[in-house]
């Protein structure tokens, strides 16, 4: 009995001995990597993969898993030779396991290829995106969707390397498929349409950028409506092309209907609207509507000239707060005048002006009785008073 009860003691004890399994070490490691701490995940890796070695032979598809972690490991430390090894020794198993065409060799094949395109070993990440697309092809088909994305991460490639020539088929090819697996509206075409309108910039071929551009305003209509912000975006690039195409009276129209989009989704005095204003106006004056572009003009100089006093308060209260007064002081001075000569516009917008300025001279008025020249202080607060009544 007692031989009995000290053997299942020595069973237990051998037991809470054993290492902890493979996956078990990668979950270890995995909460170490994500606390960045990967000099403390990389030995567990390490066994885990040692622990899969003698489990499943130096073949076993159960090695790919902490092979392709040390491989991501490695690539978050820099280390992209070791990295390769590791991916290339995944590759290697699956292929065994599988075959040369087998879908199970895409993700090892894109990861590999994006590794070679870091390490600009170009012919290899080259050879392993066509190999991609080769691979679905043969397993599902020509117009499979997920082709889409191979010819799209392939163009990509060709993009980062300037050879634009190749990445339009690919991504024209990319657009078709999608367009045949979900129509021609489908958001996923932004993607693809996003990167041939770039090509096509690239190239200065402003002809050919408008169908992408007017697809993709189709798109974002018949998803947002036809006044979000998303569709004045692309009228905006559309408008863009005919601009630098010289074709001002079809930029016009784009124009005229993304403005007052952006006016209802920014503040009136939103910096952003600035750009937004400057380009109508000089589509007005490339076409001698001279009468037409200087308002727009008037607002964009008065929303930019509003952001840079609102900037300089936000400077003299900074300087306030660490005593550099006399700094803060200098800044007062030079905004006031600014302040002063904003554009005066009808309507909600110069109240806007009023209450800057008004904003400035208060600022400048608590400054000057921190270093007691009440005197001083009280002239622009009643200034800033008398302001104040005006914009009632």
């Amino acid at each position: 009995m007692i031989r009995t009860v000290w053997l299942v003691f020595l069973s237990l004890a051998s037991a809470s001995a054993q290492p902890d399994d493979a996956a078990q070490l990668r979950q270890k490691a995995a909460k170490f990597i994500a606390q960045g701490n990967y000099a403390q995940a990389e030995p567990l890796l390490a066994l885990s993969l040692t622990v899969e070695e003698k489990s499943a032979g130096p073949d076993g598809l159960s090695l790919t898993a902490p092979l392709d972690a040390l491989a991501a490991l490695y690539r978050a430390e820099g280390r992209n030779a070791d990295a390769q090894k590791m991916y290339e020794r995944s590759l290697a198993i699956h292929q065994k396991a599988a075959g040369a065409n087998s879908l199970e060799l895409i993700p090892d094949l894109k990861s590999l290829a994006i590794l070679y395109a870091a390490m600009r070993k170009d012919v290899e990440a080259e050879m392993d995106y066509l190999r991609v697309i080769s691979v679905r092809e043969q397993a599902k088909g020509a117009d499979d969707l997920d082709l889409a994305h191979d010819c799209s991460d392939l163009a990509g490639f060709y993009i980062s390397r300037k050879r634009f020539a190749v990445a339009e088929p690919n991504l024209r090819r990319a657009v078709s498929i999608i367009e045949k697996n979900l129509g021609t509206l489908a958001p996923p075409l932004i993607g693809p349409l996003d990167a041939l309108v770039g090509v096509y910039m690239k190239q200065s071929n402003f002809p050919a950028a408008e169908a992408p551009l007017r697809q993709e305003i189709s798109i974002e209509e018949s998803v947002y409506g036809p006044t979000h912000e998303n569709v004045a975006t692309y009228l905006d690039r559309l408008a863009m092309v005919y601009y630098q195409e010289k074709r001002f009276a079809d930029a016009q129209p784009l124009y005229e209907r993304s403005l007052p989009i952006w006016e209802a989704t920014l503040d009136p005095d939103d910096p952003q609207l600035a750009p937004s204003l400057d380009n109508l106006a000089v589509v007005y004056a490339a076409q001698q509507k001279f009468a037409k572009a200087e308002p727009l003009y008037h607002r964009a100089l008065a929303i930019r000239e509003k952001s840079t006093v609102q900037s300089m308060n936000n400077l003299a209260l900074s300087l306030e707060g660490k005593d550099d007064n006399a700094a803060a002081e200098r800044v007062y001075q030079r905004a006031i005048p600014l302040a002063e000569h904003i554009p005066h516009l009808p309507g909600r917008a110069n109240v806007g002006e009023v209450s800057l300025l008004t904003k400035t001279l208060r600022n400048y008025a608590d400054l000057l009785r921190k270093l007691d020249r009440a005197a001083d202080a009280a002239k622009l607060e009643a200034r800033a008073a008398g302001l104040g009544k005006t914009a009632q």
